[in-house]
């Protein structure tokens, strides 16, 4: 079969999915991987086809003051709701980030019927091509497509299901409701949808089905078919640095802040300065993959090592500890080499959920760098290094890893649901 695959274009969200795209190779099926242009390096560099949408002047670059929906609006379709303290980060989550991201790669045009250069080159392209499934993530345009030619097609989740979540609060509130709520991402997706002929249902919105490679203890309550997949790091290729081996003597230990915050040069200087000056009292060597933006004005300790990019699955199999944002990326690569971990919960984290699972496996702890200080870091990450526990967990977390099913292990399952699903023959 035919498998065309967009995700959110960053490389955070496609090399999650490369190898199943290989998986999907091996077992006889064409596979392209549709893009605007900063990706086609990173797809072509993993051996797989790059479909080009758009260019450079219509990709548009994502900054993080930029917001959909004003604070007033949130607050109010909270309070409409129902949402508690409780709900606070999938809150978040959903109308901060995921509406935003989602408008700002739709690019719905202010004149009508004005080119959406990215919509129109996926649909086109899905219509010459005629893939029989369509895997995407964070880019509902993607559904459109494929509801365009026929195909079935699939989310591929990234972290917790907040989209799910969020259409099922939608839903408890409009059945209280004489007039459903606007459910934002509905209202976001709708010009590109009615463009092609289609309403935004929800399947639009949460595909045929959903892939979900998080931990089954993670998984948010929301309903519709699962498809749980093991996610096997892919963080890129790179010559073998000659300072990696020998290890040293010292306890090794990485620090990152995930591959998108070093596209955007973001950092919270005031978390990394407090790192940097607690690593600098330890005997151990550390490897911070932080760009020269990131360490902006702060002083790098002499047992620093600093580097730009290096994959993290080179570095953690010769590291003792991972200290990071808690990106899932750099969690599931850390639980694949049975490295513990800490994570900062600070402004910046990325999913809270990744460190609940780590402390209740016992492979890891957290620190909040204002509320612990230099004392609580240090504390902490002298636990991780001297305490066997921790190990014993990470140990156990790579184990509970293991037995979810492989990439090779779904294609079975992603045929037997693209034949049902997909509406030609």
């Amino acid at each position: 079969m035919r498998v065309l695959i967009t995700v959110w274009p960053t490389a955070s969200h496609l090399f999650p999915v490369i190898p199943l795209a290989w998986a999907l190779q091996g077992a006889g099926h064409e596979v392209r991987v549709a893009s605007p242009p900063n990706l086609w390096q990173h797809i072509t560099a993993a051996g797989l086809t790059a479909v080009p949408l758009g260019d450079e002047e219509s990709t548009p670059g994502y900054s993080g003051e930029y917001v959909t929906l004003p604070q007033e609006e949130r607050d109010r379709l909270a309070r409409e709701l129902g949402l508690g303290p409780q709900d606070a980060h999938e809150w978040e989550m959903f109308s901060v980030f995921l509406v935003t991201a989602v408008e700002m790669f739709h690019q719905v045009p202010r004149e009508p019927g004005a080119r959406m250069p990215l919509v129109d080159d996926l649909v086109a392209h899905a219509r010459e091509w005629q893939p029989d499934l369509v895997l995407w993530d964070t880019w509902p345009a993607a559904a459109v497509a494929a509801r365009s030619c026929g195909a079935a097609h699939a989310r591929l989740l990234w972290g917790a299901d907040i989209t799910g979540w969020a259409l099922e609060r939608f839903a408890r509130a409009d059945a209280r409701r004489e007039e459903p709520l606007a459910n934002p991402l509905r209202e976001v997706v709708r010009p590109v949808a009615e463009r092609y002929g289609f309403a935004p249902d929800d399947e639009l919105l949460l595909g045929q089905w959903t892939v979900d490679p998080t931990p089954p203890e993670l998984h948010l309550p929301v309903p519709g078919r699962r498809v749980q997949l093991r996610w096997v790091p892919y963080t890129g290729g790179a010559v073998v640095p000659e300072w990696l081996y020998p290890v040293p003597k010292r306890p090794r230990v990485a620090l990152t802040l995930g591959t998108t915050a070093q596209m955007f040069d973001y950092a919270n200087h005031a978390m990394l300065a407090a790192m940097l000056d607690t690593v600098a009292e330890l005997d151990i060597e550390v490897v911070a993959t932080l760009t020269p933006g990131q360490l902006a004005e702060l002083a790098v300790p002499d047992n620093v090592r600093v580097v730009d990019y290096i994959p993290l699955g080179q570095l953690l199999p010769t590291c003792a500890a991972l200290i990071h944002h808690g990106g899932f990326g750099s969690f599931a690569t850390a639980v694949a080499h049975e490295v513990p971990q800490l994570i900062e919960m600070g402004a910046g984290v990325e999913s809270p959920e990744f460190a609940r699972s780590l402390t209740n496996a016992r492979a890891g702890l957290t620190v909040h760098h204002e509320r612990d200080g230099a004392a609580g870091i240090l504390e902490r990450l002298t636990r991780l290094l001297t305490e066997p526990e921790f190990a014993a967990g990470a140990r156990k977390l790579h184990a509970d890893w293991l037995a979810l099913p492989s990439p090779n292990d779904v294609v079975p399952v992603l045929e037997k649901l693209t034949v049902r699903h997909r509406a030609r023959s």
